[in-house]
């Protein structure tokens, strides 16, 4: 008998499919299921989970128990379907098979496609032939034929997996090779263990195979973490020769993780390294870390003929404690100078450990806070390198009054410690109440009142790092009252494609001379420099330990036009000083004598093709640049991008340790196709000359399934082991292998 476009509801339904998508369950869970022509107890088909066929033309032969479903073959259960053209289901044998464009897809998304499919009638194994198999995130399994084997396991013969994107035509044909592909003799698909299996394997880049692996296994694509080994690195080092990188990852837990990576070397044996992390309920931590066991060099780069423990440790973490409370660590430290750069894992001249803990109450803020220096340079002295236990900081803001003044009060408590050198423990106070106003013109006034309380105990201070900012043992107070003010007036003119601003500025502090007696030691205000960033500041040091008395007046003021396509600013300023204090403002800072350089600001935009950036310095004299500072960058990166940056410092302070540079650096990318790019930097000593100090060049490929790089430096820099020399380094990670 036939039927028109029947909806038939089948009884006897498999038990329900749990775990990872295979190749033929997907086609045993929805066709190989006897057909309930004859009706069958509601609650049953309930139980069993109902199936749905819908079909142009159904025939059912009652005699030979043989249905056939013919023209767009639906049938669905439990969010699985199936399309084909032709369906035949036999009652007495059990054998079913779908013939035609059958398209299988299951919740997930996975989409099987195949030629025809055939079950036996235990349905626990069958048979299929030219598969091709579309997962969920565009990954493509294809094989020749297979079989479903007892224990939910597929084998596939002479099959390939390729997570590429691949130009098709006429159902799923591939017209060209994809950028890589494992083929093998036999590939096996366990789906309780979600994972794939080779025998016999040829891995293929771009169409020919590179590399022949007897045994290979890999996470299935609905894997997002799984234990394994990840993508290798290979390079070249003077130092360390060729060192080939192959990190295993341990997936422990959802929320833990680690890697080991042996790094095998040619010149220096093995390098162990590892990572730990893990995300807790209130933050996260992570540990990273490296040792090897070799020959020990001296000063000179010469083996002493012993043998040597060199690593480095590295600890962070984050943690909030509560709305209000938080806190992080880091802890660094190597087991010499050296060690990072040789070895390639850092190339910080300078390892920072610190513990700090925040309190954020309102529009208040409090930090307890721990540092401690391991210097890698070869003029650093570990005892002379100073830490701090503890550092603690508050700062309060009130609420605006009425008139719009606001009451801020801050406290700093230091204890800096030296092992070998001079110890500093300094409290330090202060308070001021500020009061804005904005008249009818437009301009805008700031007076402030403040007031500034420091005791200091210095102790060893005949064993300073440097001599120049030691103190004199014993203990010493300071009181620096002073107020300041603002006066700004901006000036805005709107024109039909163009906005101009002018805004000068004035500020003034009114301070006693003196302030910085010379019991007093610095520590946090060494590198002091006048910069169009602090020009207009109320005290122009960075730190604490350095005061700018005096009363002086500060002047200058910015102008910008925006328009289509083009924004440009200037920003130039001055200092006057009624006081001149050669103590505090020797030559070379910016601020020697009455009056001070100038300083500035140049920017230029123009959309995304350039943007420069210019800060400087000039003498107030003879206006030489004293600080010349130059950011170019060319293109926004589509396809070309380079930046240019060119810094001089010209000062004259090598008495506090501070020495001229003068360098430029340069960086260039270009994608000359969609997939290809290549790189390339340089960077130029000039302060002697021109030394180089480093350059290089590198090819990148990166699309969706694959990425690798290569790249090629010069280092021109020696410090006892780390000689001048070139390193080659070569990278590739493929999508599902790592």
């Amino acid at each position: 008998m036939g039927a028109k476009a029947p909806l038939v509801r089948l009884r006897n339904g498999l038990a329900r499919f749990k775990g990872g998508i295979s190749v033929l369950a997907l086609a045993t869970v929805l066709v190989a299921t006897p057909l309930n022509v004859q009706g069958q107890d509601q609650q049953d088909q309930d139980e069993e989970g109902a199936i749905e066929l819908s079909a142009a033309n159904l025939v059912y032969d009652q005699i030979s128990g043989d249905v056939t479903a013919r023209g767009n073959v639906f049938i669905e259960r439990n969010g699985y379907t199936l399309e084909a053209d032709t369906v035949y289901y036999n009652e007495l044998t059990g054998i079913v098979r779908a013939v035609g464009n059958v398209r299988i897809i299951d919740p997930d998304g996975n989409i099987l496609l195949l030629d025809e499919v055939e079950l036996t009638s235990n349905l626990r194994e069958g048979f299929v032939s030219n598969v091709r198999f579309i997962l969920s995130d565009g990954s493509r399994l294809a094989a020749r034929d297979g079989q479903r084997m007892i224990g939910r396991q597929t084998t596939l013969n002479f099959a390939a997996f390729t997570p590429c994107q691949m130009v098709c035509v006429r159902g799923e044909r591939v017209k060209k090779n994809p950028q890589w592909q494992l083929k093998a003799v036999r590939v096996v698909h366990d789906a309780e263990k979600r994972r794939l299996y080779y025998k016999d394997a040829f891995l293929e880049l771009f169409g020919v195979p590179i590399l022949y692996l007897p045994y290979l296994s890999h996470p299935d694509p609905t894997v997002e973490r799984a234990s394994g080994f990840l993508a290798p690195e290979i390079a070249q080092r003077r130092e360390t020769g060729v060192a080939l990188s192959l990190p295993y990852y341990f997936a422990i837990s959802p929320s833990m993780d680690a890697t080991l990576t042996p790094i095998l070397t040619t010149k220096e044996g093995l390098v162990l390294a590892g990572q730990f992390r893990r995300r807790l309920a209130i933050g996260q931590i992570q540990f990273d870390g490296s040792g090897t066991y070799v020959d020990e060099r001296d000063i000179n780069n010469v083996k002493t003929g012993k043998n040597d423990f060199r690593g480095h440790f590295f600890a962070t973490g984050e943690f909030t404690h509560s709305d209000v409370w938080r806190s992080h660590y880091q802890f660094n430290i190597a087991s010499d100078d050296t060690y990072l750069r040789r070895y390639g894992f850092s190339k910080l001249d300078t390892l920072t450990s610190e513990f700090q803990s925040e309190g954020f109450y309102g529009r208040s803020y409090v930090s307890l806070r721990s540092l401690w220096f391991q210097g890698l340079r070869v003029e650093d002295i570990q005892g002379l390198t100073a830490y701090a236990l503890p550092m603690i900081d508050y700062s309060f803001v009130g609420k605006p009054d009425k008139r719009g003044g606001v009451i801020r009060a801050n406290v700093n408590a230091l204890a800096l410690h030296r092992s070998a050198g001079m110890d500093t423990r300094r409290l330090s106070t202060s308070s001021s109440y500020s009061i804005p106003y904005t008249n009818d013109l437009g301009q805008v006034f700031r007076l402030s009142a403040n007031m500034r309380f420091d005791a200091y105990d210095i102790r060893d201070s005949s064993r300073p790092d440097i001599p120049v900012f030691a103190g004199i043992d014993g203990s010493k107070t300071r009181f620096l009252p002073h107020l300041t003010g603002s006066f700004r007036w901006p000036f805005i003119k709107i024109g039909a494609t163009q906005v101009q601003t002018f805004e000068p500025i004035f500020s003034f502090v009114v301070a006693r001379k003196g302030g910085n007696p010379p019991e007093i030691s610095n520590e946090d205000s060494r590198t002091f420099e006048l910069t169009d960033t602090n020009i207009f500041s109320e005290n122009r040091f960075p730190g604490i330990d350095r005061f700018e008395s005096g009363s002086r007046l500060n002047y200058g003021g910015k102008w910008s036009l925006q328009g289509d396509g083009m924004d440009l600013a200037l920003m130039v300023g001055q200092s006057f000083r009624f006081n001149d204090d050669i103590t505090i403002f020797p030559d070379g800072t910016g601020l020697s004598g009455n009056f001070s350089d100038f300083v500035g600001r140049f920017d230029i935009g123009l959309g995304d093709y350039i943007d420069f950036a210019h800060r400087f310095r000039l003498d107030k004299d003879t206006f030489r640049v004293r600080r010349n500072e130059i950011d170019i960058i060319f293109g926004n990166g589509e396809p070309f991008s380079m930046t240019v940056s060119y810094f001089q410092l010209n000062r004259n302070r090598q008495a506090e340790g501070i020495q001229d540079t003068e360098e430029i650096r340069m960086s260039v990318r270009y994608r000359v196709r969609k997939n290809w790019t290549i790189f390339g930097d340089i960077t130029q000593n000039l302060t002697n000359g021109r030394d180089a100090i480093a350059h290089g060049i590198g090819v990148l490929y990166r699309d969706e399934c694959i990425d690798f790089s290569l790249f090629w430096q010069r280092s021109f820099t020696q410090d006892r082991d780390i000689v001048p020399g070139s390193s080659i380094q070569f990278r590739i990670r493929l999508k599902h292998l790592g």
